[in-house]
């Protein structure tokens, strides 16, 4: 248990150092960025479910309200970009779903987490699509480094998705680098640094370089398949867009160890009204070798 939770009325608060909940909430004190009891309970899952949707604040397994600050502009870049990404993906290789932001709640280890990023394979059915959060232990968890969750709270959360055995989960630092573990391998992580491609096989046929979660590449939009093969719809409007993202296509191709063709493009015919489709010729070279076949 942290100090905070053996704050008293004998160690002295005023009424400023109460936090402003529900009224059946039991009183409660704010300290580094921490709502707990005063009376140096732990805080009910029961009082926790009265908070509102939108509370800035999670539960902890010590009983206590975790305070998340607002996130920053860049923060909300990262999270928006990687979601356009995997959606874009997910768009041409359909099956599961991304979320961003929902409160992960894990009722039997009295544990609330909010990863900036989820992706569920076979997500619940039964969800309510106007719940506040989620009960699943999704298959990729995301969260962005920000100068508030730096140190303990982020290795509180990476021991909790080991000890949970989440299948993925990826940590997306400061300096843009992605580092990623999983569960097949809980002991071992690899980084990717901006500028070099990594893939997951949560994802065939993905591969993500960590730049692009600042500066999302338009050229991504073209490419309509993944997997087994690369393929680039061409831009009429912007054949340098095409190039970019023939060039986009190669580099990912390489990154599975694959070569990159180019599919070769044709006009659809259309017939026009009024006029007869043109006739093959191969009938009427038929006839002319062998004239005894018509009836």
């Amino acid at each position: 248990m942290s100090d905070l939770l053996h704050l008293s009325h004998e160690r002295g608060f005023t009424r400023e150092d109460l936090a402003d909940l529900p009224g059946l909430f039991p009183p409660c004190v704010v300290r580094d960025g921490k709502i707990a009891r005063a009376d140096g309970l732990p805080l009910e899952w029961e009082q926790y479910d009265l908070l509102g949707e939108g509370f800035p604040a999670t539960l902890t397994e010590d009983g206590e309200l975790q305070v998340s600050p607002r996130p920053t502009p860049a923060h909300e870049k990262k999270a928006k970009n990687l979601v356009k990404l995997l959606d874009d993906y997910l768009s041409c290789q359909p099956g599961g779903e991304t979320h961003l932001g929902p409160e992960l709640r894990i009722r039997p280890y009295r544990r609330a987490l909010i990863p900036d990023l989820m992706y569920f394979r076979n997500p619940n059915p039964e969800w309510d699509k106007s719940a506040s959060y989620i009960d699943q232990i999704p298959d990729l968890a995301v969260e962005i480094v920000s100068p508030s969750n730096m140190g303990k709270k982020w290795e509180d959360n990476l021991a909790f998705y080991r000890q949970l055995a989440f299948p993925e989960f990826w940590l997306i630092r400061l300096d843009d680098s992605i580092e990623v573990w999983r569960a097949a391998e809980p002991k071992v992580s690899a980084t990717s640094k901006p500028g070099q491609l990594f893939s997951s096989p949560l994802f065939p046929g993905l591969a993500i370089d960590p730049a692009w979660l600042m500066n999302y590449p338009n050229e991504i939009k073209r490419i309509d398949q993944f997997s087994p093969q690369i393929i680039v719809s061409p831009s009429i409007v912007n054949p340098k867009l095409t190039k970019q993202a023939e060039a986009l296509a190669a580099r990912i191709a390489r990154h599975f160890g694959k070569v990159y063709q180019p599919a070769s493009w044709q006009p659809e015919l259309r017939s026009q009204p009024g006029r007869r489709p043109p006739i093959s010729p191969k009938p009427r070279r038929r006839r002319e070798q062998d004239p005894g076949r018509e009836r």
